[in-house]
């Protein structure tokens, strides 16, 4: 097995803190990414990537690999984190233990376990495959639950540990979790750090989180609270070292240097680990013998998803599955995954349509995003790909409103292209040369991330209007016509007249330019036709094609 690097102290790598970083390049250990953010994307994300790892090693942090799942292993996942290993070749990468979702559902949250030896087998014969399509051992990280299934038969912490001694898999401790869990179930807090192999443990997280009173919830969105620090210097005391330690801060994400400060917390607290408190007392006796063993692991993880997705329509039966607490029942445990589904795909879809709801108002978008969630499940690995459903459930809900429908259109095409492949431009130097016949004969084709609209209103003009600040214009009836594409790591878009749009779609349709002009009009003005080339060109619309380019400097050399 290769040895993992002990790095030293890192943070979660987030999109505010990049200018920052840019100028300054504090000094931090190693950043971490979200794999998911990475993986599905030719955009800005990747760009600001490989400014960072030229002076910074990154580490990969998965969040929907769902390891856990009863479907199998998706090959277009594997792909793609393959690929963006190859590209990064980070010093580790983890994941979670857990299950996003079954049935080629993606619920976007990091579901538990039960720990049973059915439940155990399965994450193993998935972790050993997973390693061997990777060609590298991964580490998988402790999760925070909010409910115990009555069907386990062993503790959380010994399911983690046979866990990576069967796979040979690393441990990612995340000391957070740790409390968070031990406190919503009233586990032993030494127990369970006593029970894991420390001497795996290929990183630590820390993190802050809300307490709710009846139990926690883990939110990353404020410091790390003092019977965590407590907890972790009690990890690096036992281990005998100091693990790669990790800040993860991401809601509410505070300026970087407060950040930074936290990062300097985690120095001291491992330097001082000998002297550290007494672990929090969070156990309290209750009954721990299994019931719901009728069910089978496959069984649990369909009731969970079943009454995740229907949520308060579902019949109440959590009793029936899910252990109680003193103060915590069974629906309220349910309840904390039943509403954060709801929440986090309500939330990433608001993000993609800021000018669709100062358009339709705050309670009519409200009420278009409660129906969507409701209706619409997600399928893809990445949540940003939910929100590209929108436009079309909301021409079926507001089939009168056709300008909602196509403003919604032009903001997903916005977001959604922003992540299409890199495109080299056509620029005026590779049409030197090129005589008149040789330019009829041309198939031109568009950028990767491009798109052409025919719109039946001036929607660009109100969504300009809106980016700008400016007064919004009042929507009407007026024929438009529309490129958006991605030129570097920029969105544009640029306005097109009817017989510009129509020529164009001809080109991209696979015509060359001169049959295209032939479908305009056999004697259409060839000066109108330079100007819009010139046009074309300056914006970057049109795609460079080297391999027909070479193909026409062999055969003028032939």
């Amino acid at each position: 097995m290769e040895k993992i690097p002990a790095l030293g102290f890192g943070l979660g790598l987030r999109a505010k803190h990049y200018p920052y970083i840019f100028e300054h390049t504090p000094p931090v250990d190693f950043f971490e990414i979200i794999s998911e953010n990475f993986m599905d994307t030719q955009g800005r994300p990747l760009r600001n990537l490989e400014k960072i790892r030229a002076h910074y090693p990154v580490v990969m942090h998965g969040v929907s690999m769902s390891i856990g799942t009863l479907d199998p292993m998706s090959s277009v996942y594997i792909k793609k984190l393959k690929d963006l290993v190859s590209w990064l070749n980070p010093p580790w990468i983890t994941d979670h233990v857990c299950w996003t979702g079954i049935a080629h559902t993606n619920t976007h949250d990091l579901l538990p376990l039960p720990y049973t030896p059915q439940a155990l087998a399965h994450l193993v014969d998935r972790i050993n495959r997973v390693q061997d399509a990777l060609g590298r051992p991964m580490g998988f990280e402790n999760p925070s639950t909010y409910l115990e299934f009555g069907a386990s038969t062993m503790d959380e912490a010994e399911f983690l540990a046979q866990m990576v001694d069967k796979s040979g898999c690393q441990l990612l401790l995340d000391v957070n979790n740790v409390y968070v869990s031990c406190y919503n179930h009233r586990w032993d807090v030494k127990t369970y750090l006593d029970t894991l192999p420390l001497d795996r443990v290929v990183q630590i997280h820390l993190a802050g989180h809300a307490n709710k009173g009846t139990h926690i919830i883990d939110t990353h969105d404020g410091p790390v609270i003092d019977p965590v620090w407590t907890m972790y210097q009690y990890v690096v005391k036992k281990a005998g070292r100091a693990p790669n330690t990790m800040i993860e801060w991401d809601d509410k994400i505070p300026e970087f240097p407060l950040l930074f400060a936290e990062l300097e917390k985690a120095k001291e607290a491992a330097r001082t680990a000998a002297h550290h408190g007494p672990l929090p007392d969070l156990k309290q006796a209750k009954d721990v013998t299994p019931f719901d063993t009728q069910t089978d692991f496959g069984g649990v993880l369909t009731r969970m998803q079943d009454a995740i997705l229907l949520g308060n329509k579902a019949p109440s039966t959590a009793q029936s599955w899910i252990r109680t607490k003193a103060d915590f029942a069974p629906d309220a445990q349910l309840a904390v995954y039943i509403n954060a589904y709801r929440w986090r795909l309500k939330d990433v879809v608001a993000q993609d349509y800021d000018a669709l709801a100062t358009y339709l108002g705050e309670d009519a978008f409200t009420e278009l995003l409660n129906d969507f969630v409701e209706t619409e499940i997600s399928t893809n690995f990445n949540i940003g790909r939910y929100a590209a459903k929108l436009p079309e459930f909301l021409k079926k809900k507001y089939p009168q409103d056709s300008f909602a429908h196509e403003l919604c259109v032009l903001e997903n095409a916005i977001v959604q292209l922003a992540d299409e492949p890199e495109t080299s431009p056509l620029e005026t130097r590779h049409l030197e040369g090129i005589t008149p016949d040789e330019l009829m004969q041309m198939h031109l084709l568009p950028r990767k991330s491009l798109a052409l609209f025919d719109f039946s209103h001036d929607v660009n003009a109100y969504f300009g209007a809106f980016v700008e600040k400016r007064p919004l214009p009042v929507p009407g009836k007026k024929q438009t016509y529309l490129a958006v594409y991605r030129h570097d790591a920029d969105m544009w878009r640029l306005a097109l007249d009817g017989e510009e749009f129509a020529f164009l779609g001809e080109l991209f349709s696979g015509k060359s330019v001169g049959d295209a002009l032939e479908t305009l009009a056999p004697d259409f003005p060839q000066e109108k036709v330079s100007l819009w080339f010139s046009r074309w060109i300056s914006n970057s619309l049109l795609a460079f094609d080297e391999h027909a380019m070479m193909m026409r400097q062999q055969e003028n050399a032939a």
